[in-house]
């Protein structure tokens, strides 16, 4: 089972990626023509929704499925897949006023469109805010492959690893 921050990164986490579907395929189905920055886009939240959400159900029934070195690659890709998809829809909005509308009528993604501006915007937003979260999980299970082993079970935040016993060593109590 996954440790308690790692399961409510990961459901905010998929807070921020469900609307971002909505945000994206609203841009897909508003638009005149296709870009491949915002099909991108669409792929990188699809992406992260099923690696780390459902995944995440995975890993907290079996075992099997929580290894950090596992975790650590799926953390990995949707760090960089976000960050690649909010960087490159910032690029291509080049982040000016909706309200001006010869950028607007100049612009690919928006298509002259405020509302389209907006929905761009918000996109880079969210994607930035999960970018975040990623980088956060991604260093916590770092830390789980250096403190339990690439291919433990244990968590990072759940357990530590414990010293064995001593045994014939008598504890205080027994002198």
């Amino acid at each position: 089972m996954l440790a308690i921050v790692d399961n409510a990164l990961r459901l905010v986490n998929f807070a921020f990626l469900v609307i971002l579907l909505g945000l994206v395929g609203e841009l897909i189905s508003s638009e005149d023509g296709h870009s491949s920055r915002v099909n991108f886009c669409m792929f990188a939240a699809a992406f992260g929704i099923v690696t780390d959400s459902f995944y995440g159900i995975l890993a907290n029934i079996w075992e099997v499925f929580a290894w950090p070195v596992i975790l650590f690659a799926l953390d990995f890709l949707n760090f960089a897949f976000t960050f690649s998809a909010a960087t490159a829809l910032a690029v291509g909005i080049r982040t000016h006023s909706c309200k001006n509308q010869d950028y607007l009528d100049s612009n690919n993604i928006t298509q002259g469109s405020t509302q389209r501006c907006r929905l761009a915007q918000a996109s880079v937003a969210f994607f930035y805010f999960s970018f975040f979260i990623f980088l956060a999980k991604m260093i916590m299970s770092l830390i789980g492959i250096i403190t339990n082993g690439p291919f433990s079970s244990r968590t990072t935040l759940t357990s530590r690893r414990r010293k064995s016993a001593q045994v014939g060593v008598p504890t205080i109590s027994q002198v």
